[in-house]
């Protein structure tokens, strides 16, 4: 590029810290970074928290190794210009063609690559280039989603119950009914509920981040595969749950745990689509909340104790409610708990027992949830949701970033639903999904919709499977559930895997040769509808506009 010393010097300084990064980055993760984890969280890199993130994604002997070898250039550069002294002269223009030709031609080689540093660059091309393996057109004025939506009848009634939607940041499945070598369970009170409850046995997160699930949760809607929709499209004309409750007098709210109602936009969106306010707890917190705050918020039992507060000073009793409660504690990497309130390990040596700890401060939360509704006499009269906006995986497949994980262990999330004056307890062995969510709520309320794009199902419509859509967005690993079998098709390399789920929980050996044809055709007619439903988003088109309604 230069024979100038210091442009040289500098040039070369910055590509050995990126490629320690990026070799960091895969040691930490075991997997290669991708260019779409940059290009889809730029807008939020430089927060605090998400620089905590980073820090813990990347191997510390890898950097401590790229410390050393910085340190060994910098010493070898200024005594000896080891570096800078070794630039051809004259660097003449074919040289520098050349050069740039041979790396071209590395750069385009169909041939997999180890070196973390080019692998990301390779993967930039693969981020922007046409993302479709799968070519679809969407026609102006189509919106291949609307359907009619009616209640399966599960309860017949015209109450209007106060509703709570609890989204559990990296609450996992695997959590439920886990315990310690030493026997100490960690969701003692989760698992009391579980026998009280409507719970969904498997359930799943539509995607691995928490935009993505939000986007999943409150508007049925699969998540897009590329970019963040409550970023990118911030004019996107869809419908929330709340939109369609509005029509029925209900207070329509969201408290959050985290305290930047503007992360990843979702404050803006999701007011203009249905809900009345995005209310943070940041106001409600006592001067002793603030000094024992987590790195990403405070404990999910004073996060609950806070809502309450909310709900007691400005909540109209005389209107049902609709409620989203976001939790944030239990955030990765699941370590600043106090010693205090390490209940399962006291001195925890890994991820996971860090995880535990975190899991068992989810479960006292939601205890003191259902301490305070009970004093409010709102227990036998209410809805009360329990989810998470996603998994965590934890090793079972030697990865513990989101990022790089596309098995069932980075999107199994629990699903619990109370309503004790009207549904009995039971165990619904059907695979759903967050998508299925909005439904139930319409379905329990006997709401109608004669046009709706909302994709998901009620959980009681009596459909022993439904397909299920998973998105793994940043190194293009799409999945369709019709369980026990799971499909996965690779956009990047565009190759398909078929699992037994049942026979094969660990996904270990693809059964792509021995399934039935009508099977391998059923998966790639619904994969084709993770990419409809993004060239919808792209195009605005998952309801029509009013003039058209009209019409």
């Amino acid at each position: 590029i230069s024979q100038n010393r210091w442009v040289t010097v500098f040039l070369s300084g910055w590509g050995l810290l990126a490629y320690t990064i990026t070799a960091a980055y895969h040691f930490g993760s075991h997997d290669m970074l991708e260019w779409s984890v940059a290009a889809d969280n730029i807008t939020i890199a430089f927060s605090s928290e998400a620089f905590d993130v980073m820090i813990h994604a990347l191997d510390q002997t890898a950097l401590q190794y790229g410390l050393i070898i910085g340190c060994i250039f910098a010493f070898l550069e200024i005594r000896k210009r080891t570096v800078s002294k070794i630039t051809p002269s004259p660097l003449t223009l074919n040289k520098r063609l050349g050069s740039f030709g041979l790396f071209l031609f590395v750069f385009i080689l169909p041939i997999d690559s180890l070196d973390p540093l080019l692998n990301f660059l390779r993967t930039g091309y693969f981020y922007y280039r046409n993302e479709h393996a799968i070519q679809l057109t969407v026609a102006d004025n189509e919106f291949p989603f609307q359907r009619a939506f009616k209640p399966s009848g599960v309860i017949q009634h015209t109450a209007r119950p106060n509703i709570f939607l609890i989204v559990v940041e990296s609450l996992n499945a695997s959590a439920i009914d886990n315990v310690s070598e030493e026997g100490v369970p960690y969701t003692p009170f989760l698992n009391k509920l579980k026998n009280q409850s409507v719970y969904v046995d498997p359930f799943y997160g539509n995607s691995i981040q928490t935009a993505k699930g939000h986007f999943g949760l409150f508007f049925s809607t699969i998540p897009a595969i590329r970019g963040k929709a409550f970023v990118k499209h911030p004019d996107l004309d869809v419908d929330s749950v709340a939109s369609v409750l509005k029509k029925y007098e209900y207070q329509t709210h969201v408290f959050a745990a985290h305290d930047n109602p503007n992360f990843d936009n979702i404050s803006g969106f999701l007011t203009q689509r249905g809900f009345d306010s995005y209310q943070v707890i940041e106001p409600f917190l006592t001067e002793i909340d603030k000094k024992n705050k987590m790195k990403w918020g405070v404990k999910d039992e004073v996060f609950y104790q806070r809502f309450f507060d909310y709900y007691d000073t400005t909540i109209d009793p005389s209107r049902p409610l609709f409620v989203s409660l976001l939790t944030i504690a239990n955030h990765f990497p699941f370590n600043s708990l106090a010693a205090a309130d390490r209940h399962v390990y006291t001195n925890p040596q890994s991820i996971n027992q860090h995880y535990a700890n975190s899991v068992r401060m989810v479960d006292d939360g939601i205890r003191q949830f259902y301490e305070e509704l009970k004093k409010r006499d709102l227990y036998e009269s209410s809805i009360v949701i329990i989810t998470g906006d996603h998994a965590f995986p934890l090793g079972e497949h030697g990865n513990y970033h989101l990022e790089a994980g596309y098995h069932d262990d980075s999107f199994r999330i629990p699903f619990f639903l109370t309503w004790p004056d009207h549904l009995k307890p039971q165990v619904i062995r059907s695979a759903r999904s967050q998508l299925d969510i909005n439904p139930t709520i319409l379905d329990l309320l006997n709401i109608s919709q004669s046009n709706s794009h909302f994709i998901g199902h009620s959980i009681f419509d009596g459909q022993e499977q439904r397909p299920i859509y998973l998105v793994q967005p940043y190194a293009k690993h799409f999945s369709v559930i019709k369980y026990p079998f799971k499909y996965r098709f690779f956009a990047k390399t565009e190759q398909e895997y078929v699992y037994d789920l049942e026979k094969d929980p660990m996904e270990t050996k693809s059964i792509t040769k021995t399934v039935p044809t009508e099977l391998m055709d059923h998966f790639r007619q619904e994969l084709k509808k993770i990419y409809l439903s993004h060239e919808v988003l792209e195009k605005n088109q998952f309801k029509p506009p009013i003039s058209l309604k009209k019409d």
